[in-house]
């Protein structure tokens, strides 16, 4: 939507942050009121900021495509950091921050999400987005405030955590700060390495951590500023004064769905944190389990790291038993309080630690999907992951290849091929100290977590994902990942239309960028979609896509969707800028969004050949809610060609021409890809 004579509407700050490291320089620049129109914020303002970049270092002349050859791990490399007009507001969970970068794990489009305060401090300082270009000469970390950009050297912080760095830097600045940090993980650029909001708030998927490390750069941190408000067009809209106002409508929405209502209303969310889904995703035959050979769970197992054992895991513990103590958190104006801050305690009553978490993924990457059903053990594994900065999925669904690969391996006995014999003599001195890999060992999960933040031993090899891990030993058909990003909770088998949301996902395997479609089954009172139903699927997924974009633009979290429609985020957002959206206009703009995402890998390298999901859910039947299920390929090929057209992109899955000018992007790319 356009705002009248080009000024920019309510909720933007007018600002664009440029931080060169190299230089130790920024300056700011007022926002395009072309680009806010087309755009609108978050992950758009990434993907438009990214690809400008990239488009920039083309027409220097350094590279013939800079999108293919930057190397994700170099200074060309850049990181956008975005809000939202609404981010601040009292939009119902207006926190969120989005980043992009091109990611070193997947050689294309790195893009991820994350609740808490940063977002809401960075916006008050004046600005909507930071472009971060370059590389420091030494270790540094950022201040921001309304002020300006303050560069301080960090090499005292070389060996600090995420969560280390934190504190270290609040001790200097204020308790309030708000702090970005990264762990040994992104210093060690591990591929996986994620960037921390809070102690357990992560910026996690595609690497972004090691993105930072390979710029030097340790933290940003913002100074609040309680006097700045991010100006809304219709305050009284979002006063939760009448029963008629936009705000109050979402309020009531979230107050009675399902999975957002109030804990006294038997709330899934609110009461169980989000490991209460656990038990449905269980109880529907979704559960990954053993490297994703399966969805095969024991009753009991599941009973031992579910919602319910979380939340009463202080009080079944027995005497002398480690036990969580559990409290509720949420993150900045969020009426689903999902979050969960526990306490490792040990039997003796000592802290072990305290920290966020476990979430719903990290429990069953961590948990579920290694045969590993002891809570108190996820518990310390994903505290682990947060202090060196590590993607829990991804590190969950590395640990499962690499156990998957020892087993196949070891079947053999002989015949071994040469990078078989290889892998036996890289992983005899993990063998030899701590025994062998394999399913249900919970023993070995922490020293796992403590070799791959430290890239030590075979941690070294393991930090480079599942597909590099398993590629580097001649079996990459070992790691469950889609664009080299691996797969998170659902089995691809037990829902079709999640399996193509995967496929089709612009920043790889994952449940959120790409449509949330799994729960459509049994979450939030909606109707069912058949799991192995191909007639309509593509559809179910564009429409799964378009919303779940539309929420990463705007700044909301996928839990509200569940209660929230787009006609509703629409109200909601045009109460903040005065401007008129309906759920037309926002599919547009999401429809824009991920069609430059695509354009992005394309230019990047990535094809058609890139839009599938390993071969094991094509040839493996698993048994599922009493029947064997199993992907077809046939017919993901034919829903592959019905997605890619209900965007208007050709059956290779290039945007046409046609598409690119009614989506306004062709005057964006560079010369020889119109």
């Amino acid at each position: 939507m356009k705002p009248k004579n080009q000024r920019l509407a309510k909720g933007y700050m007018n600002k664009v942050l440029y931080v060169n490291l190299s230089a130790a320089t920024y300056h700011t620049e007022p926002m395009d009121p072309k680009i806010a129109e087309l755009f609108f914020g978050g992950r758009g303002f990434g993907i438009c900021f990214l690809f400008e970049h990239f488009r920039k270092l083309q027409q220097k002349g350094k590279y013939q495509n800079a999108f293919a050859e930057v190397n994700p791990l170099s200074a060309d490399n850049v990181i956008v950091i975005a809000t939202s007009p609404t981010t601040g507001t009292r939009m119902p969970t207006s926190g969120r921050v989005h980043m992009n970068y091109k990611s070193p794990l997947t050689g294309a489009l790195g893009s991820t999400n994350a609740g808490g305060r940063w977002a809401v401090e960075f916006k008050k300082s004046g600005y909507d987005l930071m472009v971060l270009t370059g590389k420091s000469a030494q270790p540094v970390y950022l201040v921001i405030s309304r002020t300006g950009v303050e560069f301080v050297a960090a090499e005292t912080f070389k060996d600090l955590s995420s969560i280390d760095t934190r504190t270290a830097i609040q001790e200097r600045l204020s308790s309030k700060a708000q702090i970005l940090t990264i762990g040994a993980g992104g210093k060690n650029l591990t591929y996986f390495a994620s960037v921390l909001s809070d102690r357990g708030k992560t910026l996690g998927r595609g690497g972004g951590g090691a993105v930072f490390g390979s710029k030097n750069l340790y933290a940003i941190a913002v100074l609040p500023d309680r006097e700045v408000a991010v100006e809304v067009a219709d305050e009284r809209n979002l006063q939760l004064k009448t029963k008629d106002d936009a705000f109050s409508q979402a309020r009531l929405k979230l107050d009675v769905g399902k999975f957002t209502k109030k804990e006294e209303n038997f709330g899934i969310l609110s009461s169980m944190g989000s490991l209460g889904v656990l038990g449905m995703v269980d109880n529907f035959g979704q559960l990954v389990h053993n490297n994703m050979r399966d969805t095969n769970h024991r009753p009991a197992d599941i009973l031992k790291i579910n919602g319910e054992a979380l939340r009463n895991h202080a009080k079944q513990a027995k005497p002398g038993e480690t036990r969580i103590e559990v409290r509720k958190g949420t993150c900045f104006n969020c009426p689903i309080t999902c979050k969960r801050e526990t306490r490792l305690v040990d039997g003796k009553g000592n802290l072990i630690e305290a920290g966020e978490g476990p979430e719903f993924e990290s429990t069953a990457l961590l948990g579920a999907n290694l045969s590993v059903y002891d809570l108190a053990v996820i518990t310390r594994a994903n505290y682990l992951a947060n202090h060196y900065g590590l993607d829990t999925i991804s590190l969950g669904a590395t640990v499962a290849s690499f156990f998957d690969l020892y087993d196949v391996v070891v079947e053999k006995t002989d015949n071994l091929r040469p990078l078989e014999r290889r892998f036996l003599a890289e992983v005899a001195d993990f063998i030899a100290k701590y025994g062998t890999p394999g399913f249900g060992k919970p023993e070995l999960l922490i020293p796992l977590v403590h070799l791959i933040g430290k890239a030590e031993g075979i941690g070294r090899h393991l930090a480079k994902g599942s597909y590099r891990f398993c590629d580097r030993y001649g079996h990459k058909e070992l790691s469950m990942s889609v664009k080299k990003l691996e797969l998170p909770a659902y089995d691809p088998r037990t829902s079709f239309s999640q399996a193509l949301c995967y496929e089709m996902n612009n920043r790889g395997g994952c449940h959120l960028e790409g449509g949330y479609t799994a729960p459509h089954a049994y979450c939030a009172g909606y109707a069912e979609w058949p799991a192995d139903r191909i007639e309509g699927t593509p559809l179910i997924a564009k429409n799964a896509t378009l919303k779940n974009t539309t929420l990463d633009i705007i700044g909301a979290c996928a839990f509200g969707s569940f209660s929230l429609n787009l006609d509703e985020y629409a109200a909601l957002i045009s109460v903040v800028t005065g401007l008129e959206y309906n759920s037309g206009t926002l599919n547009k703009l999401a429809a824009r969004v991920i069609t430059l995402e695509k354009i992005f890998n394309i230019l990047c390298g990535l094809t058609q050949d890139d839009d599938w999901l390993p071969d094991r859910f094509y040839l493996e039947p698993i048994q599922a809610k009493g029947s064997m299920t199993v992907c077809r390929r046939e017919e993901f090929q034919k829903m592959h060609h019905e997605y890619y057209d209900s965007l208007g992109w050709d059956k290779n899955g290039k945007p046409t021409e046609k598409t690119l000018n009614e989506l306004e992007l062709i005057e964006r790319l560079p010369d020889g890809a119109k």
